[in-house]
């Protein structure tokens, strides 16, 4: 829920895992919502708890009160950007709405580090349906 935090978590992170080899973050998020249509998340917490947690600790309202305060941006324009992002958001929605579904090979691509031949298994795990290069 920091996003300051995060990103030098993910610089040490980054550091570490190229110098020492893989290393597991653990982020502490807070969700708006349920965790699915049949769980709406208001039978244990109230309106205002939820109301709570996106007034003082939403990621976002956070750096933009850090950003007018510094005067690193006024509040029209980051008003003026998120409408620009949104803007770019749905086009690409719209965009991927009318493109055509991809090629199941397309999983296959570019995914795995070539020379260690990865092995993909059908849902079974028992029939090997390709080894990758």
């Amino acid at each position: 829920m920091d996003v300051l935090a995060v990103k030098q978590a993910c610089k040490f992170a980054k550091e570490h895992a190229l110098k020492n080899g893989p290393i597991i973050l653990e982020m502490d998020t807070y969700r708006y919502h349920g965790h699915s249509m049949s769980d709406p998340g208001s039978t244990y917490r109230t309106r205002d708890e939820i109301s709570g947690v996106r007034q003082e600790r939403d990621p976002l309202e956070r750096v933009r009160k850090l950003l007018v305060s510094h005067e690193v941006a006024t509040e029209k324009e980051l008003k003026d950007m998120e409408k620009e992002v949104r803007k770019e958001v749905d086009e690409a929605i719209a965009k991927a709405k009318e493109s055509s579904m991809p090629d199941p090979s397309d999983l296959y691509k570019n995914i795995y580090v070539k020379g260690y031949g990865v092995e993909a298994f059908g849902v079974d795990r028992k029939e090997v349906r390709v080894t990758l290069p």
